[in-house]
């Protein structure tokens, strides 16, 4: 009887062993299939007078209330520059233009200065990723994104019907019936989040074009802002006197407030005013909004939203006439202030609102946490993980801006420190009583009483930083091609 059970007991545990055997590769097949897709969607020039910040603010935008309302909204994100170009490179690279030397919009092609980078989607595919994208996801399209996705769906040109007298290229706004780019781009990420297979996780970016110049949108969205009670921003005449001629000098930047934007000075009901241009901005806000939720449907009618990692933000702020200042380029708050909304299943509770000053350089190492994937090397962002799962914890870094070498801004929770390369200064108070910019407390006799405000924030500034590209070394290299 010993015998028999001796050989009965070595039978069963060569089975129990072989069946476990059987089971492993199964076993890392699930927890491969399980691995989080990611919905990756990017707005173009969407500021912060929107009503996911405050319900009282003007601009409706209830679709990315309703986002907001699954995950986590930062309540103080901010771009790295108030540029499309540096903005989207830092966002896709996880480099800031101190890094790259990327700081403004000629600096493209920005692949230039960073041949070897590593984009964002390119490292979720090579870890395994099926990736797809649309629109304006990097700046400009073209050859990054082509090589940047393994499918690319470029955006479509927009419609140029000219309603303002004198309006060229991009430069105009109003009504329109036309059917405009993001409808294009957005069908497109649709389809391919309904059709995309299974056997590997998704990484899908959508790229909204709105409400970027020209500000069009269909009339319904006109019909939200009656022109009679239309809200602008507060603009006192003096805004400017208090701030150093570099600050001046990017608020007029480019001739926007007066120039080729606007007649000079046209009347208030005039299409070319900047009253006008005030509600073609929030129209084409909320339009972008309403594509927002168009995905959202979207991903919920696949059945896939359980399983996926959906992150929304904007490339920068926007200015209305603040700051006699019209669209960005600036270093102030609302040329830099965006909204950046996550959803991790899992991770996020809904309805989570974070108050630590963030930036969009954070999202990279966010989502490679996030996904499980192995940390990038060599990024200027950290991972928010800490701050998704709990938004009291422990967070020491502010934000830091860039708009041209030299010239930077560092946002703590109660203040924006700004520093020209000349040296020059501006502290603004943004817990409750300037969160427009509007008195820049080191202009005025009692600057000496913010030195410890000023010194804490100085010592985020940047050591060093990467030299410009500027029109010469651009020649320069042109040359050196031929």
């Amino acid at each position: 009887m010993d015998v028999t059970k001796k050989i009965l007991t070595t039978l069963l545990l060569t089975l129990i062993s072989s069946v476990c055997s059987a089971q492993e590769p199964k076993a890392v097949v699930e927890t491969s299939a399980k691995k989080m897709d990611v919905l990756f969607i990017a707005i173009d020039d969407m500021n912060d007078w929107t009503t996911v910040f405050d319900k009282n603010n003007p601009i409706q935008t209830p679709n990315l209330e309703r986002l907001a309302a699954r995950g986590a909204l930062f309540e103080k994100a901010y771009c790295t520059t108030p540029a499309c170009t540096p903005s989207r490179t830092a966002t896709l690279t996880g480099l800031r233009p101190t890094t790259s030397g990327v700081y403004d919009n000629r600096d493209h092609p920005w692949r230039k200065n960073l041949p070897d980078a590593v984009t964002l989607p390119k490292y979720f595919n090579q870890h395994g990723y099926r990736t797809r994208g649309a629109g304006k996801v990097f700046p400009g399209g073209g050859d990054s994104s082509h090589q940047s996705f393994e499918e690319y769906f470029e955006m479509r040109p927009c419609p140029q019907p000219k309603i303002r007298k004198g309006a060229f290229g991009w430069y105009d706004w109003g009504p329109v019936k036309e059917k405009l780019t993001d409808e294009f781009t957005v069908n497109w990420a649709m389809e391919r989040m309904k059709g995309s297979p299974r056997d590997k996780p998704l990484f899908l970016a959508a790229g909204i074009f709105h409400p970027h110049l020209p500000h069009f949108a269909p009339p319904r969205f006109f019909d939200l802002y009656p022109f009679d009670q239309l809200i602008q921003p507060p603009m006192p005449a003096d805004d400017l006197d208090d701030v150093p001629q570099l600050g001046i000098a990017m608020a007029r930047s480019q001739r926007r407030w007066n120039g080729f934007l606007f007649n000079d000075p046209p009347a208030e009901e005039d299409p070319a005013s900047l009253k006008s241009l005030v509600r073609a901005y929030q129209a084409s806000s909320s339009y972008a909004d309403a594509k927002v939720g168009q995905l959202l449907d979207q991903l919920d009618a696949t059945g896939r939203a359980e399983n996926t990692i959906i992150v929304l933000w904007s490339d920068h702020g926007y200015h209305l006439g603040d700051k006699e200042s019209v669209v960005k380029f600036t270093l102030w708050e609302k040329a830099n202030h965006v909204p950046f909304i996550i959803v991790a299943p899992g991770i996020t509770k809904p309805g989570t609102r974070i108050d630590t000053p963030v930036g969009l350089v954070d999202i990279y190492p966010t989502l490679l946490d996030l996904a499980g994937l192995p940390a990038m090397p060599d990024l200027d962002g950290q991972s928010l993980v800490p701050l998704l799962k709990n938004p009291q914890a422990k967070w020491d870094r502010p934000a830091l801006m860039t708009q041209g070498r030299g010239n930077h801004a560092v946002r703590s929770r109660d203040w924006r420190y700004i520093r020209y390369k000349d040296g020059t200064e501006e502290l603004y108070d943004c817990k409750t009583d300037d969160p427009w910019n509007h008195t820049n407390l080191l202009a005025g006799e009692d600057r000496d009483k913010y030195a410890s405000v000023v010194a804490e924030h100085q010592k985020w500034l940047p050591e060093t930083e990467a030299p410009e590209r500027g029109p010469e070394q651009v020649r320069d290299n042109k040359q050196k091609k031929r």
